[in-house]
């Protein structure tokens, strides 16, 4: 549709910018912190010692196995800090968002959206997209430091953390990006969450494939603006249910 449609290219242009520089901090404060990272998800794994030379046999290849265990959970916990920062590049650029979602939906659809006229409206309309994003971000971000908590204080739950991280945030990836189109329709929060559970096989596929797409470099930086796009189409394709048929 992006391709299709030029009109969507210079409201698509700014989230890349914004990406861009996201990434590049993300990726500079793993790089800075990379030991201390490796050693809060890794320090649960222990140090295996041999006695005598023929405990090698087994310590040796237990060793190698924990080494690349500690290494997956370092690139996991960097690939989590990459798609962090793709969500704050989403919330700075979210006014632009909203308008891009908008005018998929029009395309879509063919039938208008409501949108604010004048400055007054335009601002009006800019401060709700950022403060709806600011929303979901921080939801995000809070269950990202509940989790990081319990990690801390658990013996052993490192283990746990990166997947549990992983797992969410694949999930959440579906609810945020097609907020937009959710928000329009004044959607409560709460079903939100009861779309993404009851629609579970989709929403994993929509989520995995945005979170693949995160660590691919140079196709992630295009990442923003059509996950708004992907996501305005889930909405609309398949919407949650209404409060009324909720109720019914």
């Amino acid at each position: 549709m992006l391709r299709r449609n030029r009109s969507l290219w210079a409201l698509a242009a700014a989230p890349v910018g914004l990406s861009l520089v996201s990434v590049a901090v993300a990726l500079g404060l793993v790089i800075e912190y990379a030991t201390p990272i490796h050693g809060f998800v890794s320090g649960w794994i222990p140090v295996l010692e041999a006695g005598s030379w023929y405990e090698w046999l087994w310590v040796g290849p237990a060793r190698v196995v924990l080494a690349l265990l500690g290494t997956l959970l370092f690139l996991a916990a960097a690939g989590l800090s990459l798609v962090l920062g793709f969500l704050v590049a989403k919330l700075l650029s979210s006014p632009i968002l909203d308008t891009l979602s908008e005018r998929v939906e029009r395309i879509v659809s063919g039938q208008p959206v409501e949108a604010g006229t004048g400055l007054r409206g335009v601002l009006r309309d800019a401060g709700a997209s950022m403060w709806n994003e600011l929303r979901r971000l921080l939801f995000f971000v809070g269950v990202w430091a509940a989790i990081f908590a319990l990690a801390a204080v658990v013996p052993g739950a490192q283990l746990l953390a990166a997947p549990a991280m992983i797992g969410f945030t694949i999930l959440f990836l579906p609810l945020d990006y097609a907020g937009y189109a959710l928000d329009r329709r004044r959607v409560p929060f709460r079903s939100r969450r009861v779309w993404v559970v009851g629609n579970l096989p989709r929403m994993l596929g929509f989520g995995s494939s945005a979170f693949v797409t995160a660590l691919v470099p140079g196709l992630n930086f295009l990442l923003i603006p059509i996950l708004v796009a992907a996501g305005t189409l889930l909405a609309l394709r398949h919407p949650p249910a209404s409060e009324a048929e909720r109720v019914a």
